[in-house]
């Protein structure tokens, strides 16, 4: 990598705000946000109403990652009280309640490895490789339990069918509240697209010899650069973007969103192959150092060319935009006036 390469990547990087927790609250909160502008006056709107009483999809969009406060090594206790904003209109005995009962429906039903995370936990996510233009699953990467079969299963209860195994998803309430929270997540490149490294920082097709777990920079988890990791990169919003202070743009551009003419069932996967595109967005022009040595789990360096800032900004407003009107065309489908 060379000097200027490098200063030109900490010169933008500089320019960052500040990293948040997820495609986080301002993310998550923004798509619910377009979606609830888009369903005002619809038979859609009203159902949801009805569903979540007082709160809307904007407050409820947080609700799959705040569950993520329960322990199931300390009982199912909740153990984050207070350290995220956006989870504290949860933090009340009632709907601890109901995060601790998700949870637990939904821990190890999926039969996690060691090295995996609890079931729910892996249902925000993919990760196929970039030599692949369509999301398949049976592909390194994917399983019968990820994001795009996360929303497969969630739509299917809100038709009034029963999730099918591992998820077990109590009721249209609850499959209201994941989905709102997986739409968000299919649509951040990340969620979906990985990138898949040797020792040596080369990019490789683990489908072409078999999954090395070693490979898997996890969605960009394992890729550090000054920022910290490539995922939080993308999880973060442009400071202009957050408290909502975009919406209304944003749900005008929402409203000029096509609605798929394929069957909703079938949405979740062209999502994914949208959401692979952008990842090789994410990716076009990096560099990787070799496996960082003596490190617990994957880590490689990367470094992002000049102008990624402007292309982060770029694809996440698009990203965002898509996410609002494709969960306010999938309610409206199941739910039609």
């Amino acid at each position: 990598m060379t000097k200027k390469f490098i200063a030109g990547v900490l010169a933008s990087i500089a320019l960052l705000p500040q990293l948040a927790f997820a495609w986080g609250a301002d993310g998550h909160q923004t798509v619910g946000a377009i979606a609830d502008n888009m369903l005002t006056g619809t038979k859609a709107g009203s159902k949801v109403k009805s569903l979540l009483g007082t709160r809307t999809l904007e407050q409820i969009s947080v609700w799959a990652d705040c569950a993520k406060g329960i322990s199931p090594e300390k009982d199912f206790a909740y153990t984050v009280t207070g350290r995220f904003a956006e989870c504290q209109p949860f933090e009340n005995p009632e709907d601890i309640q109901a995060f601790a009962d998700f949870v637990r429906r939904n821990n190890n039903a999926c039969n996690p490895g060691a090295d995996e995370e609890t079931c729910h936990k892996q249902y925000h996510y993919t990760d196929i490789s970039l030599q692949h233009d369509h999301y398949k699953t049976g592909f390194a990467g994917t399983n019968d339990h990820d994001i795009v079969n996360a929303i497969q299963a969630t739509i299917a209860v809100l038709r009034g069918q029963k999730a099918p195994a591992p998820f077990n998803i109590k009721d249209e309430r609850e499959a209201l509240m994941l989905l709102t929270h997986y739409v968000g997540d299919i649509h951040q490149p990340l969620h979906v697209g990985s990138i898949f490294l040797d020792a040596d920082g080369k990019i490789l097709n683990p489908d072409d010899k078999g999954l090395d777990k070693t490979t898997n920079t996890i969605g960009g988890n394992a890729l550090q650069c000054p920022c910290g990791n490539l995922h939080s990169l993308w999880d973060d919003l442009p400071q202009n973007f957050k408290r909502g202070r975009m919406n209304d743009f944003l749900t005008k551009k929402a409203k000029t969103i096509a609605k798929d003419t394929a069957p909703p069932e079938q949405w979740a996967v062209l999502w994914a192959d949208d959401a692979i595109r952008n990842a090789r967005i994410v990716f076009a022009g990096a560099q990787f150092s070799e496996r960082t040595p003596n490190v617990k789990g994957n880590n490689w360096s990367i470094a992002l060319p000049l102008a990624y800032e402007r292309t982060m900004a770029q694809v996440k407003e698009e990203s965002l935009t898509k996410a609002g009107a494709h969960l306010a065309q999938l309610l409206q489908t199941i739910w039609p006036d």
